[in-house]
Protein backbone atom coordinates (compact mmCIF):
# COMPACT_ATOMS: atom_id res chain seq x y z
CA UNK A 1 0.00 0.00 0.00
CA UNK A 2 1.62 3.10 -1.15
CA UNK A 3 0.48 6.30 1.36
CA UNK A 4 1.02 10.17 0.46
CA UNK A 5 0.84 12.50 2.75
CA UNK A 6 -0.48 15.84 1.16
CA UNK A 7 -2.10 17.76 4.89
CA UNK A 8 -2.14 17.37 8.22
CA UNK A 9 -5.70 17.61 10.63
CA UNK A 10 -4.25 17.06 13.75
CA UNK A 11 -2.85 17.96 16.03
CA UNK A 12 -2.24 20.86 13.81
CA UNK A 13 -2.57 22.44 10.05
CA UNK A 14 0.65 23.50 9.62
CA UNK A 15 2.70 20.57 8.28
CA UNK A 16 6.22 21.74 10.11
CA UNK A 17 4.43 21.71 13.20
CA UNK A 18 2.92 17.91 12.63
CA UNK A 19 6.00 16.62 11.07
CA UNK A 20 7.98 17.68 14.36
CA UNK A 21 5.70 16.09 16.67
CA UNK A 22 5.67 12.70 17.95
CA UNK A 23 2.41 12.12 19.55
CA UNK A 24 -0.16 10.80 16.57
CA UNK A 25 -1.66 12.66 13.64
CA UNK A 26 -4.00 12.65 11.09
CA UNK A 27 -3.59 13.38 7.96
CA UNK A 28 -5.51 13.79 4.63
CA UNK A 29 -3.77 11.37 1.84
CA UNK A 30 -3.30 10.28 -1.53
CA UNK A 31 -3.74 5.86 -0.68
CA UNK A 32 -2.78 3.29 -3.15
CA UNK A 33 -4.17 0.02 -3.41
CA UNK A 34 -7.73 -1.42 -4.16
CA UNK A 35 -8.46 -3.37 -1.05
CA UNK A 36 -7.88 -0.55 1.28
CA UNK A 37 -10.91 0.08 3.78
CA UNK A 38 -12.10 2.38 6.16
CA UNK A 39 -10.87 0.95 9.75
CA UNK A 40 -8.33 -1.16 8.26
CA UNK A 41 -4.75 -0.95 10.01
CA UNK A 42 -1.73 -0.42 8.19
CA UNK A 43 2.01 -1.14 8.92
CA UNK A 44 5.56 -0.38 7.74
CA UNK A 45 7.88 -3.63 7.61
CA UNK A 46 10.34 -1.76 9.81
CA UNK A 47 7.86 -1.19 12.79
CA UNK A 48 8.59 2.66 13.14
CA UNK A 49 5.42 3.53 11.78
CA UNK A 50 1.38 2.25 11.65
CA UNK A 51 -1.59 4.09 10.03
CA UNK A 52 -5.31 3.48 10.84
CA UNK A 53 -7.72 4.44 7.61
CA UNK A 54 -10.26 6.62 9.29
CA UNK A 55 -12.08 7.55 5.98
CA UNK A 56 -11.70 6.92 2.01
CA UNK A 57 -13.55 8.16 -1.24
CA UNK A 58 -11.52 6.79 -4.33
CA UNK A 59 -7.68 7.49 -4.63
CA UNK A 60 -7.94 10.20 -1.47
CA UNK A 61 -8.67 9.37 2.59
CA UNK A 62 -7.76 10.09 6.16
CA UNK A 63 -5.28 8.13 8.19
CA UNK A 64 -4.25 8.58 11.77
CA UNK A 65 -0.44 7.93 11.71
CA UNK A 66 1.05 6.52 14.89
CA UNK A 67 5.21 6.76 15.58
CA UNK A 68 7.35 4.75 17.71
CA UNK A 69 8.82 7.35 19.79
CA UNK A 70 9.99 9.12 16.93
CA UNK A 71 8.99 12.48 15.18
CA UNK A 72 7.07 11.63 11.95
CA UNK A 73 9.69 13.52 10.08
CA UNK A 74 12.55 11.26 11.19
CA UNK A 75 10.60 7.87 10.68
CA UNK A 76 9.40 9.58 7.14
CA UNK A 77 13.27 10.02 6.44
CA UNK A 78 14.19 7.06 7.15
CA UNK A 79 11.45 4.88 5.85
CA UNK A 80 9.62 7.24 3.15
CA UNK A 81 9.87 7.66 -0.51
CA UNK A 82 10.47 11.55 -2.16
CA UNK A 83 7.18 11.99 -4.11
CA UNK A 84 8.52 12.44 -7.27
CA UNK A 85 5.84 13.80 -10.05
CA UNK A 86 4.06 11.40 -11.72
CA UNK A 87 4.64 12.46 -14.87
CA UNK A 88 8.70 11.11 -14.71
CA UNK A 89 7.51 7.69 -14.61
CA UNK A 90 10.52 6.11 -12.32
CA UNK A 91 11.12 5.40 -8.79
CA UNK A 92 13.22 7.85 -6.28
CA UNK A 93 16.74 7.08 -5.84
CA UNK A 94 18.93 8.15 -3.16
CA UNK A 95 20.39 10.90 -5.51
CA UNK A 96 16.69 12.86 -5.35
CA UNK A 97 16.69 13.70 -1.90
CA UNK A 98 19.46 16.37 -3.00
CA UNK A 99 18.65 16.57 -6.70
CA UNK A 100 14.48 17.10 -5.75
CA UNK A 101 15.17 19.92 -3.35
CA UNK A 102 16.11 23.53 -3.76
CA UNK A 103 18.78 25.19 -2.04
CA UNK A 104 16.93 27.95 0.08
CA UNK A 105 14.47 25.09 1.45
CA UNK A 106 13.37 25.64 5.26
CA UNK A 107 9.64 24.68 6.13
CA UNK A 108 8.69 20.83 5.59
CA UNK A 109 5.46 20.35 3.95
CA UNK A 110 4.76 20.50 -0.16
CA UNK A 111 4.52 17.54 -2.21
CA UNK A 112 6.21 18.85 -4.47
CA UNK A 113 9.54 20.69 -4.74
CA UNK A 114 9.15 24.10 -6.32
CA UNK A 115 11.34 23.30 -9.58
CA UNK A 116 12.26 26.45 -10.72
CA UNK A 117 14.28 27.25 -7.65
CA UNK A 118 16.37 24.11 -8.76
CA UNK A 119 18.56 26.17 -11.09
CA UNK A 120 19.65 27.98 -8.13
CA UNK A 121 22.83 27.10 -5.97
CA UNK A 122 24.69 28.98 -3.08
CA UNK A 123 26.90 30.08 -5.61
CA UNK A 124 24.16 31.37 -7.98
CA UNK A 125 22.76 33.32 -4.41
CA UNK A 126 25.59 35.38 -3.41
CA UNK A 127 26.43 36.35 -7.28
CA UNK A 128 23.12 37.77 -7.04
CA UNK A 129 23.65 39.60 -3.57
CA UNK A 130 27.28 40.89 -4.87
CA UNK A 131 25.37 42.47 -7.44
CA UNK A 132 22.78 44.39 -5.45
CA UNK A 133 20.04 42.15 -5.97
CA UNK A 134 18.14 41.66 -2.66
CA UNK A 135 15.81 38.48 -2.13
CA UNK A 136 12.39 38.51 0.05
CA UNK A 137 11.55 34.20 0.81
CA UNK A 138 8.13 33.81 0.96
CA UNK A 139 6.76 29.86 1.32
CA UNK A 140 3.87 27.96 -0.07
CA UNK A 141 3.36 24.41 0.17
CA UNK A 142 2.90 22.80 -3.32
CA UNK A 143 -0.10 20.76 -3.11
CA UNK A 144 -2.09 17.67 -5.20
CA UNK A 145 -3.66 19.97 -7.46
CA UNK A 146 -0.58 21.64 -8.89
CA UNK A 147 -0.12 17.88 -10.96
CA UNK A 148 -4.38 18.50 -11.49
CA UNK A 149 -5.46 18.30 -15.29
CA UNK A 150 -7.94 20.86 -16.35
CA UNK A 151 -10.69 18.48 -17.66
CA UNK A 152 -13.41 21.31 -18.30
CA UNK A 153 -14.02 23.29 -21.49
CA UNK A 154 -14.71 26.44 -19.68
CA UNK A 155 -12.33 27.50 -17.68
CA UNK A 156 -14.93 28.76 -14.90
CA UNK A 157 -16.00 25.05 -14.39
CA UNK A 158 -12.34 24.23 -12.75
CA UNK A 159 -11.71 24.44 -9.15
CA UNK A 160 -8.73 25.13 -7.96
CA UNK A 161 -6.44 23.63 -5.51
CA UNK A 162 -6.38 25.45 -2.11
CA UNK A 163 -2.23 25.44 -0.76
CA UNK A 164 -0.88 26.80 2.24
CA UNK A 165 0.98 30.42 2.25
CA UNK A 166 2.99 31.82 4.43
CA UNK A 167 5.20 35.11 4.88
CA UNK A 168 7.26 36.61 7.51
CA UNK A 169 6.67 40.13 8.32
CA UNK A 170 10.86 40.78 7.12
CA UNK A 171 9.51 39.71 3.30
CA UNK A 172 7.14 42.21 3.79
CA UNK A 173 9.37 45.15 4.79
CA UNK A 174 11.41 43.92 1.61
CA UNK A 175 8.97 43.92 -0.76
CA UNK A 176 8.01 47.39 0.70
CA UNK A 177 11.77 48.60 0.19
CA UNK A 178 11.97 47.23 -3.65
CA UNK A 179 8.73 48.72 -4.09
CA UNK A 180 9.44 52.17 -2.92
CA UNK A 181 12.90 52.49 -4.78
CA UNK A 182 13.03 54.40 -8.37
CA UNK A 183 12.80 51.76 -10.07
CA UNK A 184 11.01 48.70 -8.65
CA UNK A 185 11.23 45.70 -10.17
CA UNK A 186 10.46 42.10 -8.44
CA UNK A 187 10.86 39.10 -10.26
CA UNK A 188 9.27 35.87 -9.04
CA UNK A 189 11.27 32.31 -9.17
CA UNK A 190 8.85 29.33 -9.79
CA UNK A 191 4.87 29.77 -10.37
CA UNK A 192 4.72 28.29 -6.33
CA UNK A 193 6.26 32.43 -5.31
CA UNK A 194 4.75 34.06 -8.21
CA UNK A 195 0.84 33.06 -6.81
CA UNK A 196 1.97 33.86 -3.05
CA UNK A 197 2.94 37.03 -3.96
CA UNK A 198 -0.17 37.35 -6.36
CA UNK A 199 -2.04 36.23 -3.58
CA UNK A 200 -0.67 38.98 -0.81
CA UNK A 201 -1.57 41.91 -3.31
CA UNK A 202 -5.18 40.68 -3.33
CA UNK A 203 -5.22 40.01 -0.06
CA UNK A 204 -4.07 43.41 0.78
CA UNK A 205 -6.53 44.48 -1.90
CA UNK A 206 -9.87 43.34 -0.14
CA UNK A 207 -7.99 44.56 3.39
CA UNK A 208 -8.54 48.17 1.68
CA UNK A 209 -11.80 47.50 0.28
CA UNK A 210 -13.40 46.02 2.74
CA UNK A 211 -12.30 47.82 6.05
CA UNK A 212 -14.75 46.09 8.45
CA UNK A 213 -12.52 42.42 7.18
CA UNK A 214 -10.61 41.08 9.79
CA UNK A 215 -9.28 37.66 8.95
CA UNK A 216 -7.86 35.63 11.45
CA UNK A 217 -5.61 34.31 8.38
CA UNK A 218 -4.45 35.27 4.38
CA UNK A 219 -7.41 34.44 2.66
CA UNK A 220 -7.65 34.56 -1.75
CA UNK A 221 -10.67 33.02 -3.41
CA UNK A 222 -9.88 31.22 -6.88
CA UNK A 223 -11.41 34.41 -9.01
CA UNK A 224 -9.74 37.63 -7.32
CA UNK A 225 -7.05 38.19 -9.95
CA UNK A 226 -10.61 38.17 -12.67
CA UNK A 227 -12.87 40.80 -10.17
CA UNK A 228 -13.25 44.10 -12.09
CA UNK A 229 -14.56 45.83 -9.36
CA UNK A 230 -11.86 44.99 -6.88
CA UNK A 231 -8.91 46.17 -8.65
CA UNK A 232 -10.50 49.23 -11.27
CA UNK A 233 -10.40 51.65 -8.85
CA UNK A 234 -7.03 51.64 -7.68
CA UNK A 235 -4.85 51.11 -10.70
CA UNK A 236 -5.97 54.21 -11.73
CA UNK A 237 -4.00 56.07 -9.56
CA UNK A 238 -0.81 55.98 -6.95
CA UNK A 239 1.27 53.00 -6.66
CA UNK A 240 -1.43 49.79 -5.80
CA UNK A 241 1.25 47.45 -5.13
CA UNK A 242 2.86 49.00 -2.40
CA UNK A 243 -0.68 50.58 -0.92
CA UNK A 244 -1.35 46.42 -0.62
CA UNK A 245 1.85 45.47 0.53
CA UNK A 246 1.27 48.20 3.15
CA UNK A 247 -1.67 47.39 4.60
CA UNK A 248 -0.80 43.50 4.91
CA UNK A 249 1.63 45.26 7.33
CA UNK A 250 -0.80 47.19 8.93
CA UNK A 251 -2.53 43.70 9.29
CA UNK A 252 0.32 41.88 10.49
CA UNK A 253 1.63 44.26 12.89
CA UNK A 254 -2.46 44.99 14.29
CA UNK A 255 -2.59 41.03 15.00
CA UNK A 256 1.07 41.38 16.52
CA UNK A 257 2.06 38.82 13.49
CA UNK A 258 6.27 38.25 12.72
CA UNK A 259 4.71 35.51 10.13
CA UNK A 260 1.67 35.33 8.66
CA UNK A 261 0.12 32.19 7.03
CA UNK A 262 -3.25 31.03 5.26
CA UNK A 263 -4.65 29.44 2.04
CA UNK A 264 -4.71 30.60 -1.50
CA UNK A 265 -6.94 29.13 -4.41
CA UNK A 266 -6.08 31.78 -6.82
CA UNK A 267 -6.30 31.22 -10.34
CA UNK A 268 -3.94 32.79 -13.09
CA UNK A 269 -5.12 32.35 -16.54
CA UNK A 270 -5.74 34.74 -19.87
CA UNK A 271 -7.58 37.26 -18.71
CA UNK A 272 -6.18 37.68 -14.90
CA UNK A 273 -5.02 41.09 -13.65
CA UNK A 274 -1.13 40.14 -12.61
CA UNK A 275 -0.02 43.01 -10.09
CA UNK A 276 2.88 41.89 -8.22
CA UNK A 277 5.03 40.34 -10.51
CA UNK A 278 7.18 42.16 -13.58
CA UNK A 279 9.11 38.93 -14.01
CA UNK A 280 8.74 35.21 -14.06
CA UNK A 281 11.66 32.48 -13.88
CA UNK A 282 9.81 29.28 -14.50
CA UNK A 283 10.42 25.67 -16.57
CA UNK A 284 8.86 24.52 -19.31
CA UNK A 285 5.45 23.00 -18.41
CA UNK A 286 3.02 20.50 -19.63
CA UNK A 287 -0.25 21.22 -21.84
CA UNK A 288 -3.60 21.03 -20.24
CA UNK A 289 -3.21 22.11 -16.46
CA UNK A 290 -3.01 25.47 -14.72
CA UNK A 291 0.91 26.20 -14.80
CA UNK A 292 0.78 26.40 -18.40
CA UNK A 293 -2.48 28.68 -17.89
CA UNK A 294 -0.14 30.92 -15.58
CA UNK A 295 2.49 31.18 -18.18
CA UNK A 296 -0.39 32.39 -21.13
CA UNK A 297 -1.11 35.08 -18.48
CA UNK A 298 2.31 35.69 -18.35
CA UNK A 299 3.81 36.27 -21.18
CA UNK A 300 0.67 36.90 -23.00
CA UNK A 301 -0.59 35.81 -26.14
CA UNK A 302 0.85 34.95 -29.10
CA UNK A 303 4.16 35.26 -27.44
CA UNK A 304 3.62 31.67 -25.06
CA UNK A 305 2.59 30.13 -28.01
CA UNK A 306 5.62 31.79 -30.08
CA UNK A 307 7.85 30.58 -26.47
CA UNK A 308 6.74 26.77 -26.35
CA UNK A 309 7.09 26.44 -30.09
CA UNK A 310 10.57 27.65 -30.26
CA UNK A 311 11.23 25.11 -27.12
CA UNK A 312 9.81 22.41 -28.94
CA UNK A 313 12.03 23.51 -32.11
CA UNK A 314 15.37 23.93 -30.14
CA UNK A 315 14.87 20.49 -28.27
CA UNK A 316 14.75 22.07 -24.58
CA UNK A 317 13.60 19.99 -21.50
CA UNK A 318 10.51 20.17 -20.20
CA UNK A 319 8.86 19.89 -16.84
CA UNK A 320 10.52 19.25 -13.00
CA UNK A 321 14.33 18.26 -14.05
CA UNK A 322 14.54 20.49 -17.44
CA UNK A 323 15.05 23.91 -18.52
CA UNK A 324 14.23 27.07 -17.22
CA UNK A 325 13.19 30.40 -18.89
CA UNK A 326 12.78 33.90 -18.18
CA UNK A 327 9.31 35.64 -18.73
CA UNK A 328 9.12 39.48 -18.63
CA UNK A 329 5.72 40.76 -18.49
CA UNK A 330 6.78 44.62 -18.49
CA UNK A 331 9.50 46.19 -20.10
CA UNK A 332 12.62 47.22 -17.52
CA UNK A 333 13.05 50.95 -17.10
CA UNK A 334 16.59 51.47 -17.38
CA UNK A 335 18.07 53.64 -14.56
Amino acid sequence: VEVLLTQPIFPNTDPAHALSAMEPSVWECLIGGRNVDEGMELQHDSGLITGKVMSRSGSEGKIELVTAGRTLASVLDAVGHVPLPPYLHRADDEADKHRYQTVFAKDEGSVAAPTAGLHFTQRVLEDLEERGISRAEVTLHVGLGTFKPVSVQDLRQHVMHRERIEVKLEAINLLLEQLASDHPYITAVGTTSMRTLESLFWFGLRLIDEPGWIPEEIDCEQWAAFEETLYSPHFTTGDVRRASMLKVKEWMEHRELDRAWGYTSLMLAPGARIAMTDALVTNFHQPGNTLIMLVAAMAGDPQWRDIYRSALEHGYRFLSYGDSSLLIRTPITAP
